[in-house]
């Protein structure tokens, strides 16, 4: 054979070889794929639960239980020991220095020597960085008497002077500790349920006199400026010209006086309660500053009045004590925060504005003045919503709202007093009054609904006795008070007790006089 086709058939033959051997690959490639899944799969639980592995992975976190608890055992026995006495190398008995502390009480490692919580974090920054650092870089303004030198200080005074010591902060009060609630002052406290009540009776009042609320005392000036009856305790203040405020304890007999402050060259103009009735704010027609008395403390402090305001005649709370309003010379609205003391807002009459008070929601505010126009004003938008004219007046002297939003009476300087429904004035430009009071003719200086808005009071500090009460459900006066022997010469400032059980009433004399409402609760 010649060697090309030997070589041809040398080839043919791997050929042939390589070509069994692939189709012994493809078929036993084919038979593992018919034995592997020709039978139907079976799919394995990813969430079976493995005790073993389980407990593995606790000894990894946690660690052997076992140990834990030889490991309480030990300390049980360490705590033993270091609680006995100790034996030194000599022989020597030594005691442990822990039996010298005070056995009745723990010791706590967040507590220093002076009783006080030591701070979690300082910063060393703190105590170079003065007062008057801090107001320089702030461009304002603090008063000069004021006692901290540090900045870190007056925030810390400030912050506890608004909010006072969160719960967190405060120690566990031992058994012979009282409550700062029980304090002097208030500790009369007199929280009754409202009784119920009928109907009050028109043209005659069953109202009786009893002793002045300042009888013991007679220094807060010859013009009482302010009489007010503590919203939630049988207590009173009263205040006036001398610069002195003073708080009674309200029963009708002994009216005795619990506390008074002096204000050295301070006239008072107006001094009413905030919130809860914990603060007094006390303001003068003669300074451009106000105080605050905290009634918990006993401590005063100054606030200063915004830029540009010069003084503070009077003032209005809202009924949700957050806001206070007050109007200023060129018909500006002043709005202030009662906890902080800060401007929020400022609202822009046309005229002066004379007098301000809230709808019972604390939502909307009207304001009036020099000019037959009343402004209805959003609280929350700071912007005049709608205006009503005010039915034959020219000038304003005093407004006042019910607590039930149902009235708005508008005292003129003209002696007219005239009786709205609340929301045709917030509706329609020109209301009609309900009733128009023609029985005082001087300038209505002072109204005020009892807290059942079926009573307004009505006063005039310009001519003598010259006060009236009216019964809103009928729109009639009480012909029974004042009689010709009552002598209240000229009334100044009014209020009712919470329930309506006592009318106060100061006058420029000196005088806060206390009436017993005998139709309502005993306050």
């Amino acid at each position: 054979m010649s060697k090309s086709s030997v070589r041809k058939r040398d080839m043919n033959s791997k050929e042939f070889t390589a070509h069994k051997k692939r189709s012994k690959k493809r078929a036993s490639t084919k038979t593992l794929y018919n034995q592997k899944f020709t039978a139907p799969l079976k799919k394995k639980r990813k969430n079976q639960y493995d005790p073993k592995e389980e407990s593995r992975l606790e000894r990894i976190v946690f660690g052997d239980p076992s140990d834990i608890i030889n490991n309480l055992l030990n300390d049980e026995i360490d705590t033993e020991s270091n609680e006995s006495k100790s034996i030194n190398v000599n022989g020597s008995v030594l005691v442990d220095n822990d039996q010298n502390e005070d056995s009745d009480g723990q010791r706590d490692d967040n507590v220093d020597v002076d009783g006080q919580r030591k701070q979690a974090w300082t910063d060393e920054d703190d105590e170079q960085y003065s007062v008057q650092a801090a107001t320089k870089a702030q461009n304002r303004e603090l008063p000069a008497d004021i006692p901290e030198k540090l900045y870190k200080d007056f925030l810390h005074s400030k912050y506890k002077q608004l909010v006072g010591t969160p719960k967190w902060a405060e120690f566990k009060k031992s058994e012979g500790d009282t409550d700062e609630l029980d304090h002097d002052i208030l500790k009369h406290s007199c929280h009754l349920e409202k009784p119920k009540l009928k109907n009050l009776p028109k043209s005659i009042i069953d109202i009786k006199a009893l002793n002045l609320i300042n009888k013991q005392t007679h220094i807060e000036g010859p013009i009482i400026s302010s009489v007010e009856f503590h919203p939630s305790s049988t207590v009173a203040l009263v205040a006036g010209s001398s610069g002195i405020l003073s708080l009674f304890q309200i029963d009708g007999i002994e009216n005795n006086k619990l506390h008074s402050t002096q204000y050295k060259k301070f006239p008072i103009s107006v001094a009413k309660f905030l919130g809860d009735g914990t603060e007094v704010l006390i303001g003068s027609q003669y300074y451009p500053y106000c105080h605050s008395y905290n009634l918990i403390s006993g401590k005063t402090h100054k606030v200063l009045l915004p830029h540009g305001v010069t003084n503070i005649q009077d003032y209005e709370v809202s009924p949700d004590g957050k806001l206070i309003a007050f109007g200023g010379r060129s018909g500006e609205i002043y709005l202030l925060s009662s906890s902080s003391k800060e401007l929020i807002g400022i609202l822009k009459m046309n005229e002066r504005c004379r007098a301000i008070c809230f709808t019972p929601d604390s939502k909307t505010l009207v304001s009036h003045g020099d000019s037959t126009e009343m402004y209805i004003w959003d609280v929350n938008s700071r912007s005049c919503i709608h205006r009503a004219i005010d039915d034959g007046c020219l000038s304003c002297a005093s407004i006042a709202m019910s607590p039930s939003g149902q009235f708005l009476a508008t005292g003129s300087k003209e002696g007219v007093v005239n009786l709205y429904e609340t929301m045709t004035v917030l509706q329609n430009q020109n209301p009609a009054p309900l009733k128009v009071f023609l029985n005082l003719v001087t300038s209505v200086t002072n109204l005020k609904f009892n807290s059942y808005s079926e009573i307004l009071a009505m006063a005039s500090n310009k001519k003598h006795n010259a006060f009236k009460l009216a019964h809103l459900p009928s729109f009639t006066v009480f012909s029974n008070f004042p009689t010709f022997e009552t002598n209240m010469s000229m009334p100044e400032a009014i209020s009712f007790s919470p329930g309506s059980g006592y009318l106060g009433i100061s006058n420029r004399s000196g005088s806060a006089f206390l009436y017993r409402l005998k139709h309502y609760g005993n306050y």
